[in-house]
């Protein structure tokens, strides 16, 4: 996931849409999220006067912290998103030798180095003597896609 920036701002709220919600602060309009444990720690209104601590998103502002005048600042922590088993980030290590090792052990013959990808490996390979294939290895091991391979991508052997 990429890190995002943090950002700190002063402002007074137009909208509440349940535990989002739009804050007016230096001539701009900026959509903020509480989560739902934050908005019930903290109750939003409208025209209230905030400052908050987030964590700036392509859509939205994270909110880790608010507070108002007259009352006590609110923590908020976001949960991380939940991934699927395999799921490596990009800047995590992976291992070209088990992704071989695993079209190998499924009973394809891989052809060439692994190609990496963000989330996982393409290899080239074939089952006995069939059409070359293009194979997705995910980081934990798993051959979870196949597809012919594509002339235009893979030196397809003869």
């Amino acid at each position: 996931m990429p890190h995002h920036d943090t950002i700190a701002l002063s402002g007074v709220i137009q909208h509440v849409f349940a535990h989002r919600f739009t804050l007016e602060a230096d001539g701009h309009t900026h959509l903020a999220d509480l989560g739902p444990k934050g908005a019930a720690a903290f109750p939003l209104e409208a025209g209230l006067s905030v400052t908050l601590e987030g964590e700036r998103r392509p859509s939205e502002i994270k909110v880790t912290l608010i507070e108002a005048g007259g009352r006590e600042p609110v923590r908020i922590a976001h949960k991380k998103p939940h991934h699927a088993p395999g799921h490596v980030h990009a800047d995590e290590p992976a291992d070209p030798a088990g992704a071989l090792a695993a079209v190998t052990k499924a009973g394809w013959t891989p052809e060439g180095e692994p190609r990496r990808k963000p989330k996982h490996f393409e290899i080239l390979a074939r089952r006995d003597g069939d059409a070359w294939t293009e194979l997705h290895v995910d980081f934990a091991g798993s051959v979870y896609k196949r597809k012919p391979a594509a002339p235009d991508k893979w030196a397809v052997p003869a």
